[in-house]
């Protein structure tokens, strides 16, 4: 295996091409790797890195986000086998899901296992986009069990509905508050939706106005004095939820908070030579600054456009083009930065990009975005890695800390299933029709038609 470095101002390997059959080709190399992991038995299957291990069925690196690249391989090529894997890793996690809430991490707190990160809310999230792909009446009687669970843990005091006490997204309360949403509508329970919408005004409650500008909330984790203001853990993330729940209620509260939240960002934003960022904390000195989804443009943009589409508002089509700019204006897809390490996956690296310039694309039908999103898979089809017997994986550091920490991993937010599926999303652009099933951070389009798109327009496009 080829050992990457993190080194800024270093190109990453692009291939010289990225027609389609190049992307379906590594997608189904992608699986071949992913095969190596699979136990298959009478309940279905999950994958694990050795064969007596714990099955991890969580989304982040376990069974539901594998299941699910399944599902949109299965969708993008008719293959049955796909969809076969598909249903059958679903169908573990129904007879299983109980197994996640052993998983802890480390430095979390005793309601870790609820998050929608890696937790069970995590595979509620993957059963809600398998129902509404499959309409399996089974995925929807364990959606039923785990709003059960959820409702059953939630702290209520005085109005407020709380389970973790931290308002973070990935592994907090918006996060959970958002799943029991969709939850309430796919379940049509008044009851939980009532829970959901107690939970969402808990959050606003704690909103506070920043010093910096706008309204935030404290998330300094253990350790950081400064907080983080991006989307996995920071305000740009429950900013997002908090949109969603006013698309939702139409409630002004909950429009006024997510805007708030905005104008915080707005208020972080460092010019740079060409665009501009919102760096990885809101130390005044901060000058690093993330690409990815985690805690980079790709995910705090989400807020940005959901205000835009919600409200008209130019100034958040203008911080999106800042947004685009600021991520080639480091030398992104193709060139390392401080916050652009030797990782391609679809957290924090090249395939976070590639996904969110194909979602730019079609929202807004601008040519030059769709041309980022194939540099991008250039770099992604440059960085795989041939594994024998006709596989592909992608060597990454997952941390930036540890950059000379290099994973194969399978999994879908750090490894070979995200990678590929970003793929496919190109791969249906190129081909002439995208249907995706979008997670529940993700308010981007479902289909589009490029032969359709309107051209580079200053509305946003349904």
């Amino acid at each position: 295996m080829t050992i990457r470095t993190h080194i800024i101002g270093q190109s990453f390997t692009s291939a010289p091409r990225a027609e389609t059959a190049d992307l379906l080709e590594a997608a189904t190399k992608a699986h071949r790797y992913i095969e190596r992991f699979r136990v298959s038995g009478p309940d279905g299957c999950y994958w694990v890195d050795t064969p007596d291990a714990e099955p991890d069925l969580g989304f982040e690196n376990g069974a539901a986000g594998i299941a699910y690249f399944y599902l949109a391989l299965f969708e993008s090529t008719n293959n049955s086998d796909y969809g076969r894997l598909s249903s059958e890793g679903f169908r573990y996690i129904r007879r299983h899901w109980r197994k996640q809430l052993r998983i802890r991490h480390p430095y979390a707190n005793q309601h870790f296992e609820l998050n929608v990160n890696s937790g069970i809310g995590s595979i509620a999230s993957a059963l809600i986009t398998h129902y509404e792909a499959t309409k399996e009446a089974a995925s929807l009687a364990v959606l039923r069990e785990i709003a059960d669970y959820f409702a059953d843990a939630a702290e209520r005091n005085k109005g407020d509905v709380r389970w973790t006490g931290l308002p973070y997204y990935a592994l907090g309360d918006s996060g959970i508050a958002l799943l029991l949403l969709r939850m309430a509508i796919a379940l049509n329970d008044e009851s939980l939706r009532s829970l959901a919408i107690a939970s969402a005004k808990t959050i606003v409650n704690s909103q506070t106005a920043s010093p910096r500008g706008g309204k935030s909330w404290d998330v300094k984790p253990d350790g950081y004095p400064y907080s983080f203001p991006n989307f996995v853990i920071g305000t740009a993330g429950i900013g997002y939820a908090m949109s969603v729940f006013y698309d939702y209620t139409q409630d002004e509260a909950f429009l006024f908070s997510a805007k708030s939240a905005a104008d915080y960002l707005h208020a972080l934003i460092v010019p740079l030579d060409e665009g501009a960022l919102v760096p990885l904390m809101d130390d005044p000195q901060d000058r690093t600054f993330y690409l990815g989804a985690c805690h980079g443009a790709a995910g705090t943009s989400k807020l940005i456009y959901q205000l835009y589409i919600m409200t008209g508002e130019s100034r958040y089509k203008r911080t999106i083009e800042e947004m685009s700019q600021g991520i080639l204006g480091l030398g992104a897809p193709e060139v390392q930065s401080s916050g652009y390490w030797n990782n391609t996956c679809v957290c924090c690296g090249t395939a976070a990009i590639l996904q969110l310039y194909i979602a730019w694309y079609m929202v807004f039908g601008n040519r030059q975005y769709l041309d980022v999103a194939i540099r991008c898979a250039q770099v992604l089809l440059g960085e795989a890695e041939e594994v024998g017997n006709g596989a592909i994986a992608w060597p990454l550091a997952e941390t930036r800390l540890e950059p000379d920490t290099i994973t194969l991993n399978k999994g879908y937010m750090h490894g070979s299933a995200g990678i590929a599926n970003t793929l496919l999303q190109l791969y249906q652009v190129l081909n002439g029709s995208v249907h995706w099933h979008r997670l529940m951070d993700d308010p981007y389009p479902e289909h589009f038609e490029p032969n359709r798109t309107r051209g580079d327009s200053n509305e946003p496009a349904h």
